[in-house]
């Protein structure tokens, strides 16, 4: 039974209500799922990374093998390309269309009775394809005579994208800076890496209804796009996401792969279940980034900035993904920062080549915009022989001047950027507070004289999040709504149902979710269930949880329904108490009149509103409301990361020493849990900036294949972080929150990416290109010193 204080539970640093069952292996994930007469499937995938399919022999001894013309032959459309940007030609993608073009590329499906015997099938699958030849660079890919991946568009050039002033207030403004400052950057191809991979279990019903468990960020979305697919109604298809391991963007849409285990289990009309081996991951799941930028920055010799001219080329992969050319401009609407330009532009395009697609991952693009800027304006400080952080505080927005609509046309809502600045300096320059450094690092103290290179690096970004309202997602050319709604039920006993579209996958949704609504009905969040990703039970959700988006508007639909079902209960207290429900107050597990002890139990109160023998005039019998919240803005959450390195001169090993990060997501709903998603994305950033690369050979051929080739951060890379909250709610969302769970990305990648550059500035303009692995490091040093 559930118990009851009257105390504000937002704010608090409650332990998550959903960790028992996680942290007891009593979860259940997707390839835990098992159900009477279920099959196994597996794969067949492209070998080549181009190619024209002429033929597929299936392999003996299966129970089903499906070949590139026989899954064409039994889908009814296309998977959709849901943002559409300028003069984007590429607005669908077949599921199969008889060419190879990727190394891993799904092609065909086997089913087997067991997961061993399906993947040998699928090895001993034979395609017949015509090679063609391989395109991998997307600039070669734009060069006169380049093969075409897409022949009936003419062109490699998917979509371009730009934003913010035009190309001649650019120039002008370059042109009236007393300094101009050009550099040639890159970004790394990364993957996402979640622990857990993707998985599906399709289960057609006798019934005709099928039910299809995805390991998915966003049920409602992959039931929307199989049901286009495959010409089924949505009221017959059922999809539930179990317990995920991790999603990051790259489980936001449905997969071709997924699409053909349907297609497989709804030939036999039998379960069939298939779960992502790690090679499939790396291989097959969508990458991201992989973007190389020419930037101009105009600077005057007092340090003030003038104007930022990024022009972008992105690697697409073998063709757009959901998103679109979403992810590079959103890069390019984020390029000015928390700073004052005269003129900002960012222009781009995105590039087909022969590699697997690239898509969302934590940051969509906002990562790339701060490593770009930061990283130019830590060149325009070497420049003046100017302290980075005082550069910074020179041109950054002061709080009398928010809300403040950039040059890129983004209004920023609040924010205390210099005070955020401050902290984080001071934070990362004393090294007498507490958590400094890794367990092999240097103790607190002054740098110990060991030889290497020490560099300290600091980076700020304001986070375009909670992304809406509607209307906007609609003139951005994003075809989904930007709302989300939370229905609340109350039982007899007080105790709470909500039902979210959100789909949480790690962040802490029903521990959060609980909070707000705990302390708008005067309950405990032990009192509330939340219950989410399941496209039968749930209110629907085209976003599901991504883009940072869950608690700014998913938890703005929940303060929302939780503010309404209180007034219900105030109303129905009032009229048995004969007092002004306006005098109600909602606490302690009970409704009370303001300044007595004269009250009900909400117990006796919810028992009282399902009978229904008695209730006030336009009240209907029970307890529930129903919010959907369309925001009137998106939010703009800001952070400061700094850090200290060490660089080893000899080999090019760095080590992070120590890490800060003074963070602002308008209220804080649960500290821990905000700071638990800042570790996790300064963890990703960290492995971008240094370790995490995707690479091929020239021919094509994926090089990291595997985790002993695509390496990722683990315990002995990662340093103590020290993070600090402010608090700035935001003006648009119930409650005051705003979006923060991509920050940690956005802002590590480029304050590590500074730090090693102020280590080595000697080297500092050779440094162009991340990861800055060893190897790269060595070399720039050697080049430097001829």
């Amino acid at each position: 039974m559930a118990t009851f204080a009257a105390v504000a539970w937002v704010g608090r640093r409650l332990h998550r209500l959903e960790d028992g069952p996680l942290l007891t292996g009593r979860a259940s994930f997707l390839p835990d799922l098992t159900v009477p007469g279920m099959l196994h499937a597996a794969l067949v995938r492209s070998p080549v990374p181009h190619g024209q399919v002429r033929g597929f022999t299936a392999p003996d001894g299966v129970t089903l093998a499906l070949g590139p013309a026989d899954v064409a032959a039994r889908v009814r459309g296309e998977l959709a390309v849901l943002w559409r940007l300028g003069d984007q030609a590429m607005t669908s993608t077949p599921v199969v269309d008889g060419r190879a073009r990727y190394v891993g590329q799904p092609l065909g499906v086997v089913v087997a009775p067991d997961p061993e015997a399906a993947r040998l099938a699928a090895a001993a699958a034979v395609l017949d394809i015509d090679p063609l030849p391989a395109v991998l660079d997307p600039v070669a890919a734009m060069a006169p005579g380049a093969p075409l991946l897409h022949p009936h568009l003419g062109t490699n050039v998917l979509c371009t994208v730009a934003s913010g002033d035009d190309r001649d207030t650019v120039a002008r403004a370059l042109a009236g800076a007393e300094r101009v400052l050009r550099t040639t950057l890159a970004v790394g191809r990364v993957s996402g890496t979640p622990l857990e991979g993707r998985g599906c279990l399709a289960v057609p019903g006798p019934d005709g209804k099928l039910t299809v468990w995805l390991s998915s960020q966003a049920p409602h979305a992959a039931r929307d796009a199989l049901c286009d697919v495959l010409g089924l109604p949505q009221h017959r298809v059922r999809v539930i996401s179990p317990h995920m391991g991790g999603g990051f963007g790259l489980k936001d849409h449905l997969y071709e792969d997924e699409v053909m285990v349907v297609l497989a289990a709804l030939e036999l009309g039998r379960p069939v279940r298939w779960t992502e081996e790690r090679t499939e991951t790396l291989l097959g799941t969508t990458h991201a980034r992989d973007e190389s930028y020419e930037v101009a920055v105009g600077y005057d010799d007092d340090g003030r900035l003038v104007a930022l001219d990024v022009v972008a080329v992105r690697n697409a992969g073998s063709h757009l993904s959901i998103f679109g050319g979403g992810p590079l401009f959103a890069m390019a609407a984020t390029l000015p920062g928390p700073y004052r330009w005269d003129a900002v532009r960012g222009e781009g395009r995105v590039v087909a080549t022969t590699t697997t697609p690239t898509g969302a991952y934590r940051g969509f693009g906002q990562t790339q915009s701060a490593y770009v800027r930061e990283r130019a304006v830590d060149l325009v400080a070497a420049a003046l022989a100017m302290d980075p952080f005082a550069l910074r505080r020179r041109n950054l927005l002061a709080p009398d001047e928010l809300p403040y609509t950039t040059r890129t046309f983004l209004t920023y809502d609040t924010g205390r950027y210099a005070e955020a600045l401050d902290r984080a300096e001071a934070l990362v320059l004393d090294d007498g507070v507490p958590g400094d450094g890794p367990p092999d690092g240097p103790p607190a103290g002054p740098n110990p004289d060991d030889g290497r290179a020490r560099g300290v690096g600091v980076a700020m970004y304001v986070h375009l999040s909670g992304v809406g309202p509607s209307a906007v997602c609609e003139m951005l050319g994003l075809s989904i709504g930007g709302y989300e709604t939370t229905r609340l039920v109350m039982e007899r006993d007080a105790t709470v149902r909500l039902y979210t579209g959100t789909s949480p996958h790690g962040q802490g949704q029903p521990t959060t979710f609980a909070q707000l609504v705990a302390d708008r009905l005067g309950i405990t969040p032990d009192a509330v269930e939340v219950i989410a990703s399941d496209t039968d039970v749930t209110p629907y959700s085209a976003y599901g949880t991504a883009a940072s988006r869950s608690m700014a508007v998913g938890g703005g639909a929940s303060v929302l329904a939780a503010d309404r079902l209180a007034e219900t209960l105030r109303t129905l207290a009032g009229d048995l108490l004969e007092a002004d429900p306006r005098d109600v107050v909602l606490a302690d597990g009970r409704a009370t009149v303001a300044g007595t002890s004269v009250g009900l139990d909400l117990r006796d109160l919810a028992a009282h509103a399902w009978r229904s023998h008695r209730r006030p005039p336009g009240l209907e019998p029970g307890l529930h409301a129903l919010c959907a919240y369309d925001p009137e803005s998106a939010t703009f959450s800001y952070a400061v990361h700094a850090c200290r390195v060490a660089v080893d001169r000899e080999t090019g090993h760095v080590r992070v020493e120590r890490y800060v990060v003074v963070n602002d997501c308008g209220t804080v709903v649960n500290p821990t849990i905000v700071e638990g998603q800042v570790h996790g994305g300064v963890a990703q950033g960290l492995g971008a900036a240094l370790l995490e690369e995707m690479t091929y050979r020239d021919d094509g051929e994926p090089v990291t294949a595997t985790l002993l080739d695509y390496l990722v951060p683990t315990a002995d890379v990662m340093p103590s972080m020290i993070v600090e909250h402010l608090e700035t709610p935001s003006p648009y969302t119930p409650g005051g929150m705003k979006g923060m769970g991509e920050g940690g990305t956005n802002g590590a990648f480029a304050a590590v990416a500074n730090a090693v550059a102020a280590a080595l500035p000697e080297a500092a303009d050779r440094l162009t290109a991340t990861p800055y692995t060893p190897e790269r490091i060595w070399r720039a040093l050697r080049d430097a010193a001829g």
